[in-house]
């Protein structure tokens, strides 16, 4: 008995060596990588991405030379990510900007800094819209046809609304076709049920910058 106690002693002892040794020799420091764009329209938004053969333990940024954030992360899994600059930062003024960055292994190896620059730009053009004549049915399914134009297609997709009305100018239906890309014939279908006649449709639209349409597109719905 002593003996298997002696022996077991022995095991794991060689075993805490083995850990100590892989811990040891662990010289590799993590590799952080963001997908940062160079220009942002009003706000930015990127994610920094962190991995390393042992695991991560912290990613670091900082914004404009200010203060050092640090995201300590749970579990320590190899790869690891977090989203920058934090709500703390934002908004970001509209000019260029500077973020460091960097992570560190669960066994203390500190990645050298990397730095970026992006660039805020302020949106102040207006996106329009545009609509084609639609005939249909009644009680079939109508198909209304628009297009939403930026300027910049980069800025992202725009909000639509489209309202229907009646010849008194009385909003009688309302769809919610929601994002939109911009730039990009659209359609959106409703099964109409509206009485026969003559309708205008309006094409309301908001860009990524919460810009309104300039004018409002419009175009005839008949019903028959």
């Amino acid at each position: 008995m002593v003996l298997a106690i002696v022996v077991a002693a022995v095991v794991l002892a060689i075993g805490a060596v083995g850990a100590f040794a892989d811990l040891a020799s662990d010289a590799t420091a993590p590799t952080t990588t963001t997908d940062a764009a160079a220009e942002y329209w009003d706000a930015a938004t990127i994610t920094a991405t962190a991995t390393d053969d042992e695991g991560i333990a912290y990613i670091y940024h900082e914004l404009d030379d200010g203060v050092v954030r640090l995201a300590i992360v749970e579990d320590k899994p190899l790869s690891a990510a977090v989203v920058i600059p934090t709500a703390k930062d934002d908004p970001l003024s509209v000019g260029t900007h500077t973020l460091k960055y960097w992570a560190q292994d669960v066994n203390g190896n500190v990645e050298a800094q990397q730095t970026l620059t992006f660039t805020i730009k302020a949106d102040t053009v207006k996106p329009k819209t545009s609509a084609s004549k639609a005939s249909v049915f009644r009680g079939r399914r109508a198909r209304l046809r628009y297009m939403v134009s930026d300027a910049d297609p980069n800025k992202g997709a725009a909000t639509v609304v489209i309202k229907i009305k009646n010849r008194k100018g009385k909003v009688v239906k309302t769809l919610r076709p929601g994002s939109v890309s911009v730039n990009v014939q659209r359609s959106t279908t409703f099964r109409c049920r509206l009485a026969k006649g003559t309708y205008k449709f309006y094409v309301y639209a908001t860009d990524a910058s919460d810009n309104p349409q300039a004018k409002v597109g419009y175009n005839r719905l008949t019903v028959r």
